[in-house]
């Protein structure tokens, strides 16, 4: 297959999976709807598969295009930021940090650690990206990013990670349960109680939740299975059923849910992810203080230990 691919045409393929429609990406890229329909069906024909099918004049994206989508998006990703890096370059102005984390840490952990190195380095300019764990690793290594923070374990050749925060598993139950007295829990305990959690089968957290249960010689056996833990803790926060996750997870929920640590050994790693080859720049040495200073605070205002 030839790959050399025309990156006019990606755009435009961008373009219309963000846009909806195939008139608005032409106008975006200042083309008619014919010539850009003639680069996408180009692109399609590169490909060996088709990215949309064509019904009563509307693109719909296939399951194939869906999936290059998500693909090419590092790809966009990486072209848009071309004119900043090289005027930085040029001009020798600013430093620049680009950071890539899961939803998870954003608020409690990212969110603050930016905010004191931007008081420290008022030149100094940041991108924060937020995409799941699938596409960090990818994206990291692709050299999108300086560094990334998200789970372990790494599963990718050509990233080094360093953990920065272990995190006890807990139950989240709506507030007032009749468990909240407790200090912990066992799964006996929860016994009876709805389970709400991520995808057992199709999701790492759900795989999790699967194996805390597996190590007590039970079978989990959800009432609603959902695709993300935030979901699953919103759910609980409605006052139905529990879930099981990090602490994390729970915290945007307030003093709707409550968290008790489950007696169990399993833990919740998150690390930094760093490509081998863009290690110790001192931008992001600084960065990774300020990253384990808050996870340190936050790990002392829930009263865990930090590794």
């Amino acid at each position: 297959m030839n790959l050399n691919f025309n990156l006019k045409a990606l755009q435009i393929f961008a373009s219309i999976m963000e846009q909806g429609t195939l008139s608005k990406a032409a106008e975006m890229h200042f083309l008619s709807e014919s010539a850009a329909s003639r680069q996408i069906a180009s692109l399609e024909n590169q490909m060996g598969f088709k990215l949309f099918s064509r019904e009563k004049r509307q693109l719909i994206p296939t399951v194939q295009g869906r999936e290059f989508h998500k693909e090419a998006q590092r790809i966009i990703y990486g072209l848009q930021e071309l004119p900043d890096i090289l005027d930085n370059i040029k001009r020798q102005c600013s430093p620049q940090l680009r950071i890539i984390t899961v939803p998870r840490l954003i608020k409690q952990i990212v969110s603050p650690a930016v905010a004191r190195i931007c008081s420290q380095n008022t030149d100094l300019k940041i991108n924060v990206d937020v995409q799941p764990m699938r596409y960090l690793q990818r994206w990291v290594a692709g050299f999108q990013f300086h560094l990334g923070l998200g789970r372990l374990p790494a599963r990718h050749p050509d990233i080094v990670t360093r953990a920065f925060c272990s995190l006890p598993a807990v139950a989240v139950l709506p507030k007032g349960h009749k468990l909240s007295g407790k200090s912990e829990l066992t799964l006996t305990d929860l016994h009876g109680e709805k389970l709400v959690c991520t995808y057992l089968k199709q999701t790492l957290l759900g795989r999790n939740i699967a194996s805390i249960y597996q190590q007590q010689g039970l079978q989990p056996e959800p009432a609603v299975e959902v695709a993300s833990s935030f979901h699953a803790c919103s759910i609980v926060a409605t006052g139905f059923g529990f879930t099981i996750a990090d602490p994390l997870a729970a915290h945007d929920m307030g003093s709707d849910v409550i968290q008790i640590p489950i007696k169990t050994d399993f833990r919740y790693d998150f690390a930094f992810f760093e490509p081998h080859l863009t290690r110790d720049d001192p931008v992001v040495r600084q960065f990774k203080h300020q990253v384990e200073e808050v996870t340190a605070e936050y790990l002392q205002a829930l009263h865990f230990s930090r590794l």
